[in-house]
Protein backbone atom coordinates (compact mmCIF):
# COMPACT_ATOMS: atom_id res chain seq x y z
CA UNK A 1 0.00 0.00 0.00
CA UNK A 2 1.69 2.87 -1.07
CA UNK A 3 -0.11 5.57 1.37
CA UNK A 4 0.52 7.43 4.66
CA UNK A 5 -1.51 8.00 7.35
CA UNK A 6 -0.61 11.39 8.53
CA UNK A 7 1.37 13.99 7.16
CA UNK A 8 4.49 13.56 9.52
CA UNK A 9 4.96 9.76 7.85
CA UNK A 10 6.63 11.61 4.64
CA UNK A 11 10.15 13.98 4.86
CA UNK A 12 10.49 15.99 1.33
CA UNK A 13 9.22 16.35 -1.84
CA UNK A 14 5.62 17.51 -2.28
CA UNK A 15 2.69 17.43 0.64
CA UNK A 16 0.57 14.43 0.30
CA UNK A 17 -2.98 15.20 -0.22
CA UNK A 18 -5.16 15.50 2.77
CA UNK A 19 -8.00 13.60 1.64
CA UNK A 20 -5.76 10.89 0.89
CA UNK A 21 -4.32 10.04 4.33
CA UNK A 22 -8.27 10.54 5.63
CA UNK A 23 -9.27 8.01 3.03
CA UNK A 24 -6.73 5.17 4.18
CA UNK A 25 -7.24 5.89 7.76
CA UNK A 26 -11.02 5.89 6.93
CA UNK A 27 -10.48 2.55 4.97
CA UNK A 28 -8.45 0.62 7.78
CA UNK A 29 -11.00 1.85 10.64
CA UNK A 30 -13.87 0.38 8.31
CA UNK A 31 -11.65 -2.96 8.01
CA UNK A 32 -11.31 -3.12 11.88
CA UNK A 33 -7.16 -2.97 11.18
CA UNK A 34 -4.61 -1.60 14.25
CA UNK A 35 -1.60 -0.06 13.17
CA UNK A 36 0.75 -2.16 15.11
CA UNK A 37 3.40 0.66 15.72
CA UNK A 38 7.48 -0.33 15.06
CA UNK A 39 11.10 0.04 16.38
CA UNK A 40 13.47 1.61 14.10
CA UNK A 41 13.95 4.16 11.81
CA UNK A 42 10.62 6.19 11.23
CA UNK A 43 10.80 5.94 7.57
CA UNK A 44 10.17 2.41 5.36
CA UNK A 45 11.03 4.02 1.61
CA UNK A 46 13.46 6.67 0.14
CA UNK A 47 14.02 7.60 -3.35
CA UNK A 48 16.93 10.61 -4.18
CA UNK A 49 19.60 12.14 -3.91
CA UNK A 50 21.43 13.73 -0.66
CA UNK A 51 20.26 17.13 -1.47
CA UNK A 52 17.00 16.24 -2.15
CA UNK A 53 15.97 12.82 -0.62
CA UNK A 54 12.17 12.15 0.10
CA UNK A 55 11.57 10.14 2.87
CA UNK A 56 8.26 8.13 3.55
CA UNK A 57 6.56 4.96 5.82
CA UNK A 58 4.94 3.32 3.47
CA UNK A 59 5.24 0.00 4.69
CA UNK A 60 3.43 -0.91 7.99
CA UNK A 61 1.90 -3.88 10.06
CA UNK A 62 -1.63 -4.29 10.71
CA UNK A 63 -3.73 -6.35 12.82
CA UNK A 64 -7.58 -7.04 13.36
CA UNK A 65 -8.87 -7.40 17.08
CA UNK A 66 -8.19 -11.15 17.09
CA UNK A 67 -5.18 -11.13 15.67
CA UNK A 68 -4.16 -8.44 18.73
CA UNK A 69 -5.68 -10.36 21.28
CA UNK A 70 -3.25 -13.78 20.34
CA UNK A 71 -0.50 -11.67 19.87
CA UNK A 72 -0.51 -8.46 21.89
CA UNK A 73 2.98 -7.63 22.88
CA UNK A 74 4.23 -8.65 19.41
CA UNK A 75 6.28 -5.94 17.91
CA UNK A 76 7.26 -4.73 14.30
CA UNK A 77 10.59 -4.08 13.40
CA UNK A 78 12.17 -1.20 10.79
CA UNK A 79 15.48 -3.58 9.53
CA UNK A 80 18.53 -1.72 7.75
CA UNK A 81 18.08 -0.20 4.25
CA UNK A 82 19.82 -2.57 1.66
CA UNK A 83 19.37 -3.17 -1.95
CA UNK A 84 15.95 -1.57 -1.96
CA UNK A 85 14.39 1.22 -1.83
CA UNK A 86 11.94 -0.63 0.75
CA UNK A 87 13.16 -1.50 4.66
CA UNK A 88 12.03 -4.99 5.45
CA UNK A 89 10.04 -5.10 8.27
CA UNK A 90 10.28 -8.19 10.63
CA UNK A 91 7.35 -9.35 12.86
CA UNK A 92 8.39 -10.84 16.49
CA UNK A 93 5.10 -12.72 17.20
CA UNK A 94 4.55 -12.64 21.27
CA UNK A 95 1.39 -14.47 23.15
CA UNK A 96 -0.26 -12.19 26.18
CA UNK A 97 2.19 -14.39 28.63
CA UNK A 98 5.69 -13.29 26.83
CA UNK A 99 7.88 -10.31 26.25
CA UNK A 100 11.17 -9.86 23.85
CA UNK A 101 14.37 -9.59 26.01
CA UNK A 102 17.83 -9.69 23.95
CA UNK A 103 15.67 -11.79 21.18
CA UNK A 104 14.61 -14.59 23.41
CA UNK A 105 10.76 -14.81 24.41
CA UNK A 106 10.42 -15.03 28.23
CA UNK A 107 6.95 -15.59 30.35
CA UNK A 108 5.58 -12.54 32.05
CA UNK A 109 3.11 -11.39 34.18
CA UNK A 110 0.73 -8.84 34.89
CA UNK A 111 2.42 -5.34 34.34
CA UNK A 112 3.14 -3.38 37.03
CA UNK A 113 3.98 0.42 36.73
CA UNK A 114 6.69 0.86 39.54
CA UNK A 115 7.08 3.13 42.15
CA UNK A 116 11.00 3.62 41.41
CA UNK A 117 10.62 4.62 38.20
CA UNK A 118 9.04 8.15 38.92
CA UNK A 119 11.93 9.85 39.52
CA UNK A 120 13.91 8.03 36.27
CA UNK A 121 14.84 10.27 33.33
CA UNK A 122 14.66 6.91 31.51
CA UNK A 123 10.93 6.59 32.33
CA UNK A 124 9.66 9.71 31.04
CA UNK A 125 11.80 9.75 27.98
CA UNK A 126 10.28 6.41 27.08
CA UNK A 127 6.60 7.50 27.72
CA UNK A 128 7.06 10.83 25.97
CA UNK A 129 8.78 8.04 23.07
CA UNK A 130 5.78 6.56 22.14
CA UNK A 131 2.97 8.82 23.34
CA UNK A 132 4.47 12.05 21.06
CA UNK A 133 5.58 9.72 18.07
CA UNK A 134 2.57 9.35 16.18
CA UNK A 135 -0.95 10.32 16.52
CA UNK A 136 -3.42 7.67 17.08
CA UNK A 137 -7.78 8.09 16.31
CA UNK A 138 -9.04 5.29 18.17
CA UNK A 139 -9.17 3.25 21.22
CA UNK A 140 -7.15 0.36 19.79
CA UNK A 141 -4.24 2.87 18.61
CA UNK A 142 -4.06 4.11 22.16
CA UNK A 143 -4.13 0.46 23.80
CA UNK A 144 -1.32 -0.25 20.98
CA UNK A 145 0.55 2.77 22.40
CA UNK A 146 0.14 1.47 25.90
CA UNK A 147 1.22 -2.08 25.04
CA UNK A 148 4.36 -1.15 23.10
CA UNK A 149 5.31 1.50 26.19
CA UNK A 150 4.37 -1.21 28.84
CA UNK A 151 6.95 -3.48 27.01
CA UNK A 152 9.83 -0.74 26.42
CA UNK A 153 9.56 0.11 30.38
CA UNK A 154 9.30 -3.54 31.33
CA UNK A 155 13.22 -3.83 28.88
CA UNK A 156 14.47 -0.07 30.52
CA UNK A 157 13.77 -1.54 34.00
CA UNK A 158 15.88 -4.83 33.80
CA UNK A 159 19.14 -2.89 31.98
CA UNK A 160 18.43 -0.32 34.80
CA UNK A 161 18.48 -2.56 37.55
CA UNK A 162 21.22 -4.16 36.66
CA UNK A 163 23.23 -1.06 36.12
CA UNK A 164 21.75 0.19 39.50
CA UNK A 165 23.75 -3.18 41.33
CA UNK A 166 26.76 -2.34 39.33
CA UNK A 167 26.71 1.14 40.51
CA UNK A 168 26.14 -0.06 44.37
CA UNK A 169 28.85 -2.78 44.30
CA UNK A 170 31.21 0.54 42.58
CA UNK A 171 30.44 2.76 45.20
CA UNK A 172 30.58 0.43 48.41
CA UNK A 173 33.84 -0.47 47.23
CA UNK A 174 34.72 3.07 46.79
CA UNK A 175 33.68 4.20 50.26
CA UNK A 176 34.83 0.98 52.18
CA UNK A 177 38.21 1.90 50.84
CA UNK A 178 38.02 5.89 51.98
CA UNK A 179 36.44 4.76 55.20
CA UNK A 180 39.40 2.19 56.30
CA UNK A 181 41.63 5.21 55.83
CA UNK A 182 39.43 8.02 57.01
CA UNK A 183 41.33 11.58 58.00
CA UNK A 184 40.66 15.51 57.75
CA UNK A 185 41.73 15.08 54.28
CA UNK A 186 39.62 13.15 53.11
CA UNK A 187 36.36 13.58 55.16
CA UNK A 188 34.55 15.64 52.70
CA UNK A 189 34.86 12.89 49.96
CA UNK A 190 34.16 10.06 52.66
CA UNK A 191 30.52 12.25 53.11
CA UNK A 192 29.94 12.81 49.45
CA UNK A 193 30.38 9.44 48.24
CA UNK A 194 28.12 8.39 51.60
CA UNK A 195 25.05 10.75 50.67
CA UNK A 196 25.97 8.60 46.68
CA UNK A 197 25.73 5.59 47.92
CA UNK A 198 22.81 5.90 50.44
CA UNK A 199 20.99 7.55 47.21
CA UNK A 200 21.53 4.72 45.49
CA UNK A 201 20.43 2.32 48.01
CA UNK A 202 17.28 3.74 48.52
CA UNK A 203 16.55 3.25 44.62
CA UNK A 204 17.71 -0.68 45.36
CA UNK A 205 15.22 -0.47 48.48
CA UNK A 206 12.30 1.15 46.34
CA UNK A 207 13.23 -1.52 43.44
CA UNK A 208 12.39 -4.33 45.73
CA UNK A 209 9.64 -2.70 47.85
CA UNK A 210 6.97 -3.01 45.02
CA UNK A 211 8.17 -6.68 44.85
CA UNK A 212 7.97 -8.05 48.44
CA UNK A 213 4.95 -9.42 49.78
CA UNK A 214 3.29 -7.15 52.85
CA UNK A 215 4.06 -9.52 55.64
CA UNK A 216 8.12 -9.38 54.43
CA UNK A 217 7.82 -5.32 54.32
CA UNK A 218 5.78 -5.22 58.22
CA UNK A 219 7.90 -8.22 59.77
CA UNK A 220 10.98 -8.68 58.11
CA UNK A 221 13.12 -7.10 60.59
CA UNK A 222 11.62 -8.78 63.21
CA UNK A 223 11.98 -11.80 65.06
CA UNK A 224 8.45 -12.70 65.46
CA UNK A 225 7.01 -16.46 63.95
CA UNK A 226 7.00 -15.40 60.51
CA UNK A 227 10.89 -16.33 60.65
CA UNK A 228 10.19 -19.69 63.26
Amino acid sequence: MNEILFSHEKQGGVDRAHYLMSNFRETLNYCGLVNLGFRGPKFTWCRGKATSLIQERLDRMLGNREWMDLFPNSRVHHLNLRGSDHRPLLVELLRADEFSFFGKSWKRGRFHFEEAWVDEAGCSNIIKKHWNNRSVDSLDGVASKLRLCASDLEKWNLDSFRSLKLQVRKMKTAFDRIDKQLSSHNWKEHQRLEKALSALRYKEERYWKQRSKDTWLKCGDRNSKFFH
